[in-house]
């Protein structure tokens, strides 16, 4: 029933692809290279000061719906547009050996907000860092980089946040992914310091990172989670064109009452694999976690799943099919959280919705993309359409359909 409800929007914003299809081809290669460079303004890699700045920006403007039932049975509907994220940057090399990154969120449309609630300005730093090429300083033969780093950056777990949101390939990231993500109270990419090297077709990644939030950069008065990671590109001398392995792994240390990331989990381990040739590829994200300790005894507990993201060009590099199927449970009734951007602000929209809180301990959620690229992955047009079930003790607490369509551009 659900289905048959949403089905014909997103058949219509396929519709409005295929329309927009012969004009969007004429966008020229000149045209595209253009806004690729369109923020680099400065470049002087002789100079003894600043070699080079570059202007950031992210705009994703984005339509949805949600059609769908809670715990009671009770159906309800909604259609959301927004400025999903308007961010602003500069990155830069300077001094010979150094980099710099800051971006600022300047809307806060990505907050939960009732009606047309929307409001410009600085919200907060997405990222603010300062980065030193070690290996270029000691000229170290046997890596091909290392690099030092201090200042708030990303705690990537998931293969869905391996990319950043101007690479996504699906319109939001999966709430799995999303509850591996090391993020603040505030739903932002913490404070770190972190070692980083490459040598061969290995790449490891070490970090200690803050909960301790802070607008900007912060401090260490709060929790602190030791990272690691390692990456292995087998690709060269393999049967695929793209064949990855990725391990990950945290822990946490803080208590209840200080500021903690990711939601206050106490571990995680993230599995990822990543393989392609030619219009076809596979990414998978395997991973298990605790919760640590929650206000609510039924929000603790282990936790376990899987994302499969099936991908295939109908175009080379403009027209790709995106599949996605996630799988999470477990231990406790309330121990995972619906990450659905769409059914909580449904729900803070009509209180008498009752999604327990989009708190389960078993979810499903089957996804079907669409997406056309205009310039890359600098400019491109994402529609989605996704089913999620999501149950705690064998009672469905949401089940629904969300449709979706957003414009991306960056540079």
């Amino acid at each position: 029933m659900f289905c048959l409800k949403i089905l014909p929007s997103f058949l219509s914003l396929l519709g409005t692809v295929a329309l927009v299809n012969p004009l969007i081809a004429q966008l020229s290669e000149e045209v595209c290279d253009n806004l690729i460079n369109f923020g680099k303004f400065y470049n002087n890699p002789d100079a003894s000061t600043l070699q080079s700045a570059k202007l950031f920006l992210s705009y994703q403007h984005q339509i949805g719906h949600i059609d769908g039932t809670d715990q009671t049975g009770k159906e309800f509907d909604d259609s959301f547009e927004e400025f999903r994220r308007v961010w602003v940057g500069l990155s830069g090399k300077f001094g010979n050996f150094w980099k710099f990154k800051v971006v600022s969120q300047i809307s806060n449309d990505r907050n939960e907000y009732p009606g047309d609630y929307r409001q410009w300005g600085h919200e907060t730093f997405r990222a603010a860092n300062i980065t030193f090429d070690a290996d270029k300083f000691w000229e170290i033969e046997s890596l091909d980089s290392l690099e030092f780093g201090y200042g708030r950056r990303t705690g990537r777990m998931a293969d869905e946040w391996q990319r950043s949101s101007t690479m996504i390939n699906c319109l939001e990231r999966s709430s799995f992914s999303n509850k591996l993500w090391l993020y603040d109270k505030e739903k932002g990419n913490p404070l770190a310091a972190w070692v980083k090297w490459t040598a061969g077709k290995h790449t490891f990644d070490t970090a200690l990172f803050s909960g301790t939030y802070d607008d900007y950069i912060g401090g260490w008065s709060d929790s602190k989670i030791f990272y690691v990671s390692w990456l292995g590109d087998y690709s060269e001398g393999s049967s695929y064109e793209l064949l990855e392995y990725w391990i990950s792994y945290y822990k946490q240390e803080g208590s209840i009452t200080e500021d903690r990331l990711a939601g206050g989990n106490d571990w995680a381990l993230s599995l990822v694999n990543r393989m392609g040739n030619g219009p076809w590829a596979l990414h998978s994200t395997l991973a298990w976690g605790n919760n640590g300790d929650q206000t609510s005894p039924n929000r603790e507990g282990e936790f376990g799943g899987i994302v499969l993201m099936p991908m295939y060009w109908l175009n080379q590099n403009r027209l790709k099919v995106v599949g996605r199927y996630l799988y999470q449970k477990a231990d406790c009734t309330e121990g995972l959280k619906l990450n659905s951007r769409y059914a909580p602000l449904a729900n803070i929209r009509d209180q008498t919705i009752d999604l327990n809180s989009g708190r389960g301990d078993k979810h499903q959620a089957f996804y079907l993309g669409l997406n056309y690229y205009l310039c890359g992955e600098n400019l491109k047009l994402v529609n989605g359409l996704q089913h999620d079930e999501l149950e705690s003790s064998g009672s469905t607490q949401f089940r629904g359909w969300t449709v979706g369509s957003s414009i991306r551009l960056w540079f």
